[in-house]
């Protein structure tokens, strides 16, 4: 069995399939535990076993087939084959079993990475479509502003600042018909806990909000929008400094006035 005190390569193959006949095969058992080298070549041998299961189509193999190979393996190791039982050979072996273990393994270890290849996919797919979405809303939004902006019915008012706190300027662009606003400042940064809110004042009744923000850095040319009920007739345009998240009717000072 062995050469230069290490199992043969054969042998180590014959213990992987399980094809060793037990006395031989404890041997085997025996010398692996102690000897590094041989450990790591019937290690081999195993994967090599697996692999293998994975390359052919899985077939039970017959009771006279395995029989086959067990008087096979004893004439040419000079010894006497054992019969076994069909019905033992059938219900399961360690020949099946050495081949039925590190493929299940091996199948488990790919289904687990297949399952988080999968779920990347998935992740990846879903971050896609919430970019196209947002883009899609963004060239609705630009295509209304544009409609707006190009009708000869959008009419154009200028915003000045009511106070002495600095420069500050607006226009506002808006399309009675439609009900849109469209309008860009320039206006000191507000307040930490403080927005801008566009206030549209009609001929009667009480201002209207159209939306509200916060001025972005110097030289950011941002136009803001907002959807207010069509044919309202304007008197003014207004912005004023509120509580963050915008108030129903203003309450706080005028920083851009603008009749139309």
């Amino acid at each position: 069995m062995s050469n230069l005190n290490h199992i043969s390569d054969e042998d180590l193959e014959l213990y992987a399939l399980g094809a060793l006949p037990e006395a031989e095969a404890a041997t085997v058992r025996a010398h692996a535990a102690g000897c590094a080298a041989c450990e790591q070549k019937l290690a081999e041998a195993r994967g090599l076993v697996a692999a293998l299961a994975f390359a052919v189509p899985q077939e039970l193999p017959s009771p006279a087939a395995k029989e086959a190979l067990f008087m096979r393996i004893a004439a040419e190791h000079g010894a006497q084959p054992q019969r076994r039982d069909a019905r033992q050979v059938k219900a399961g072996s360690p020949w099946w079993n050495w081949i039925l273990l590190p493929a299940s393994a091996v199948l488990a270890v790919m289904c687990f990475a297949l399952w988080q290849q999968n779920r990347q996919l998935a992740n990846d797919l879903g971050q896609t479509r919430r970019v196209v979405a947002n883009l899609e809303n963004e060239r609705l939004r630009v295509k209304g502003l544009v409609n707006v902006l190009a009708s000869p019915e959008t009419i154009t008012v200028k915003l000045q600042g009511s106070t002495d706190e600095g420069p500050a300027t607006g226009v506002v662009r808006y399309n009675r018909h439609l009900g849109v606003v469209a309008y860009k400042a320039e206006l000191p940064p507000p307040p930490k806990d403080k927005v801008y809110q566009m206030w549209l004042v009609p001929q009667n009744g009480a201002p209207i909000s159209a939306g509200v923000f916060r001025q972005g850095s110097p030289g950011d040319d941002i136009v803001w929008t907002a959807q207010i009920p069509a044919n309202t007739e304007p008197k003014a345009f207004a912005v004023t400094l509120e509580p963050a998240g915008g108030v129903p009717q203003p309450t706080g000072p005028k920083v851009l006035v603008g009749a139309s």
